[in-house]
């Protein structure tokens, strides 16, 4: 009985060895192929900010100078999404500034939609206003940050 138990243990393991074979192949045969058909998207982040002044939330020249060159109306097809990201320093009353959030996104997506983006790419998240401890800080607060990614064919 022993015997016969140590011979069938011994041919499962044979055949189990001979279909471990099998698998490793055509698993590198499926890669092969699949990389063959596979058309790979490269994509880098990219973010800046725009700056606006305390209690506006008008875009000034610098602030337009700045969209038109890091956002080229000729890479708008390139883009798959555009996070914009409001905020505000918490300096003055809370629901003015959550409003100036709102308006500083509204402002910087309306001046993307005359370049031609479309508005469907675009998503938004506004901030509770935050304290800086600096002025340097709180001037960083008052934004509006832009994400995005350029997509191509590798």
């Amino acid at each position: 009985m022993l015997v016969g138990t140590g011979l069938f243990l011994l041919w499962i393991w044979k055949k189990s060895s001979k279909t471990n074979n099998i698998v490793p192949s055509e698993q590198k045969r499926f890669t092969r192929n699949l990389e063959k058909n596979t058309t790979v998207m490269e994509s880098s982040s990219l973010e800046f900010a725009i700056l606006f002044a305390a209690g506006s939330s008008e875009l000034e020249k610098q602030s337009l100078d700045r969209l038109l060159e890091n956002l080229n109306p000729s890479v708008f097809s390139q883009i798959g999404y555009i996070t914009l990201i409001g905020s505000a320093d918490a300096s003055g009353h809370l629901t003015t500034n959550r409003r100036l959030v709102k308006e500083r996104i509204r402002v910087v997506e309306s001046y993307l939609f005359s370049l031609g983006f479309p508005k469907e790419k675009i998503r938004k998240i506004f901030l509770d206003p935050s304290f800086g401890r600096s002025p340097e800080e709180r001037r960083l607060l008052r934004s509006v940050r832009i994400q995005y990614k350029i997509e191509t064919l590798k």
